[in-house]
């Protein structure tokens, strides 16, 4: 792509020092570590388009090697399921670049391969589900311009609900992009016009809005010659090469404000985004809703659902039974209870991307993020007379909650309802409803 607003072309760097237009590998690898050196926790592998150098993986591991977080700012265009499977071990956030759903904006702005072909709404659907499926953070990086600010993208965001969403104000650089920039320029209230058409999808992103001012000065950046640069007077300032003067005396060369970088949010729990579980457990007492917000989490995560209730019930039904006789049922026959747990933990350990509804899933689903439902009786009680169950009665919230207890207590000697055995403990009544309580659970799970 030839993104014509792009703010950092580095012509000016092929033009003196570096005709190839970056630095050789094994040099590019020394740059990275020394930034490791010197104690940086938190790379950031951009462009251009960073996936076309053939060697990114190899400094992406060299970063890791050098314990910092690592990150990748992408157009997606070369996202590969062999990339993001190569990569996962090392790679941990990937930043889409996307500034707009309507592909003649794209192609007027240059966001379009060869000029002409610019990426569909389904494919960045479809690339966010790919990026969460093999464990990567997802951030979403947008650039509002005159070509946009009047755009919604919000039908994109509430797909892939990325941990962090970027959204910066198209950015004049002298030297940089001086022939184009200015069809594309937007105010100060353009640009914040945009930000408050989505400021309703706040509850399911961080949104953080970078202004032209809160851009300058506060990114601590390394130019393709393996230099430090800024841009805060407007134009690039580079610093001597690391490899000649060692990092730490290289960065001394440049305007680095370092409370502008707080300032605008750079300081976030970058190491604590990337979670490793790719299965959730829901456990909790009758009435607790396990169900509605397993459905409703599973729907966030774009993972499947599934619960050993329907299970359960279905067996019941084929021995005539209604759920409560088959609970008391069990406590005389705990072999009914083995197999089932045993066929149902069988097929959720052997899938991937899945919220479980099932009371023991933090004795049986093996590298999963257990949750329990916190819930009184008498709520429980009121809630399921209000819903009107024809097969659970709100009559029997004590007697099956005491079921559950002794056939679990009976079969396998735990007792389900100790917190110890969870990730995270939920009082479901503190909140007005399911959907807050997966706001909830979903920020504690980005933060897991």
């Amino acid at each position: 792509m030839r993104c014509k607003f792009c703010f950092a072309t580095f012509k000016d760097v092929k033009r003196s020092i570096l005709p190839k237009g970056h630095l050789a590998k094994a040099d590019a690898i020394k740059v990275v570590s020394q930034l490791g050196e010197i104690g940086f926790e938190k790379i950031t592998f951009a462009g251009g388009e960073p996936t076309l150098c053939p060697w990114l993986p190899d400094l992406i591991q060299a970063a890791k090697a050098a314990s910092m977080t690592t990150m990748i700012v992408t157009n997606g265009s070369n996202l590969s399921n062999e990339f993001l499977e190569v990569n996962r071990a090392y790679l941990d956030w990937i930043a889409v670049s996307i500034d707009s759903l309507n592909p003649e904006t794209n192609i007027q702005s240059g966001r379009a391969i060869a000029g002409s072909r610019p990426l569909s709404l389904a494919y960045y659907l479809q690339l966010t589900d790919r990026i969460k499926h093999y464990g990567y953070g997802l951030k979403i990086n947008t650039v509002v311009n005159s070509k946009n600010f009047k755009e919604d993208i919000s039908e994109l965001i509430r797909h892939a609900i990325p941990s962090r969403w970027k959204i910066f104000q198209v950015l004049p650089i002298e030297g940089q992009n001086d022939q184009n920039i200015a069809a594309f320029k937007v105010s100060q209230e353009e640009f914040l016009g945009f930000i408050e058409r989505h400021k309703g999808l706040d509850h399911l992103t961080k949104i953080i809005p970078e202004s032209n001012e809160a851009m300058k000065g506060s990114y601590a950046m390394v130019d393709p010659a393996g230099r430090f640069y800024d841009n805060s007077r407007g134009k690039h300032h580079y610093s001597r090469p690391i490899l000649e003067v060692g990092a730490r005396s290289a960065i001394r060369d440049v305007d680095y404000d370092l409370n502008k970088f707080i300032e605008r949010g750079g300081i976030y729990d970058w190491r604590m985004q990337k979670t490793n579980h790719h299965k959730i457990t829901l456990s909790g007492c009758v009435g607790s809703g396990k169900t509605t917000i397993g459905r409703l989490l599973a729907e966030r995560l774009k993972w499947n659902f599934t619960s050993i209730g329907n299970r359960t019930r279905a067996f019941a039904e084929s021995k005539g039974m209604r759920i409560v006789e088959f609970q008391a049922h069990c406590l005389d026959h705990p072999e009914l209870d083995k197999q089932l747990d045993a066929e149902f933990s069988g097929e959720c350990n052997s899938a991937d991307r899945l919220v479980i509804d099932y009371r023991l899933g933090f004795k049986f689903i093996a590298d999963a993020y257990h949750i329990f439902l916190k819930i009184s009786e008498a709520t429980a009680e009121e809630r399921l007379k209000a819903a009107n169950r024809a097969t659970e009665s709100f009559k029997t919230v004590k007697e099956r909650n005491d079921s559950f207890h002794k056939q679990f207590v009976n079969a396998y000697g735990v007792d389900y309802t100790e917190e110890k055995h969870y990730d995270l403990v939920v009082d479901v009544e503190k909140y007005p409803s399911p959907e807050a309580i997966v706001d909830f659970i979903f920020e504690r799970l980005r933060l897991s």
